[in-house]
């Protein structure tokens, strides 16, 4: 009984014979189409062997009935569309030939291009049979100009100069006992030709060899040279009271480092405990009326406070945001 699904199916059947022959490849919508047709067909009768398998199958599972009687015919008719409606080879070949004379004919008149230019090259012979071929496959099988120009040897009379002896000068460049210019210092630790092991990350690939140190960019020596900015006083203060045990070591070390110095000069001033800015309780510079370098020098001092107290603020929401985790 049809329903509406196979009625749609029949409707989006192509028009076009489940075929390539007599389809010119050049032509890309009557190639797709040949194409989807011999998909279509091949989905049909790929679907009617699974239906006769599956009617087959439900006549083995009765009881009590001559199955050689009564599934003959569905076992003739399953073995002739599994041989129909096999798919093997390419798509090309892909197709349920009726007779071996169609298939040779098709196969014949669907050699790919460089194939056939293969067969031209190895004999020349066959170069009289028309064969339809691909101007992209001909340009990539086929030798290029570029290659021919530059193979090409000019035939010249003259001698050159090159080969000519030099001569002598009067008067030399440098006299004999000048010494040699020095060479440049070797920047790379790698001598040239070494097999740097290791360095590959490609499949399959093989791992680089080191060159001479002048045949590399200038600036690749340069690449791994970090400038390390060093803070007044945020860095600082962050690390000796950081979370990071590392971080707190580095800044205890450093400290030690600066006090040991200042003790080897004398300046005991600098070893006195300091009160932070932010806790001083200091009359800021500035007064009403004054001078022009009176007044930039309290700008300066009130930037300074607010810079020192937005540092503390910032300690201080970081200490409170990690003890409230915990």
């Amino acid at each position: 009984m049809p329903t509406p699904e196979s009625e749609n199916f029949k409707s989006m059947k192509p028009k076009v014979a489940p075929t390539f022959n007599g389809v010119d490849f050049s032509d890309p919508k009557a190639f797709k189409a040949a194409e989807d047709a011999i998909i279509r067909e091949q989905w049909v009768g790929a679907m009617m062997v699974r239906l006769v398998g599956e009617e087959m199958n439900k006549c083995y599972m009765r009881e009590g009935v001559n199955h050689l009687e009564n599934c003959g015919h569905l076992r003739e008719r399953y073995l002739q569309l599994l041989a129909a409606n096999k798919i093997k080879g390419t798509k090309f070949q892909q197709q349920n030939y009726m007779s071996k004379q169609d298939e040779a004919v098709d196969l014949e008149a669907k050699v790919h291009p460089i194939n056939r230019i293969a067969q031209l090259q190895e004999d020349p012979k066959a170069s009289s049979s028309a064969t339809m071929l691909c101007t992209r496959c001909l340009r990539t099988a086929l030798p290029s100009q570029n290659a021919l120009r530059t193979a090409t040897r000019y035939i010249s009379t003259s001698r050159p100069f090159l080969s000519e002896a030099a001569p002598p000068l009067s008067t030399p460049i440098s006299s004999p006992g000048d010494a040699a210019p020095s060479a440049a210092p070797k920047i790379s630790s790698c001598p040239e030709g070494t097999v740097m092991k290791g360095l590959n990350y490609l499949k399959n690939g093989q791992d680089p060899v080191a060159m001479k140190d002048e045949e590399y960019p200038a600036w690749l020596w340069e690449c791994l040279e970090v400038t390390q900015k060093t803070g007044a006083g945020e860095e600082d203060l962050d690390d000796e009271f950081s979370k990071s045990k590392k971080k707190r070591k580095q800044a205890m070390k450093r400290k030690r480092e600066i006090d040991e110095k200042l003790l080897a000069e004398g300046n005991f001033e600098a070893l006195e405990p300091k009160v932070p800015l932010q806790h001083q309780s200091v009359n800021l510079p500035g007064k009403e009326g004054g001078s022009t370098e009176e007044n930039l020098a309290a700008k300066k001092a009130r930037d300074e406070l607010m810079r020192a107290m937005r540092v503390e603020r910032k300690s201080k929401i970081k200490e409170r945001n990690y003890l409230q985790s915990m």
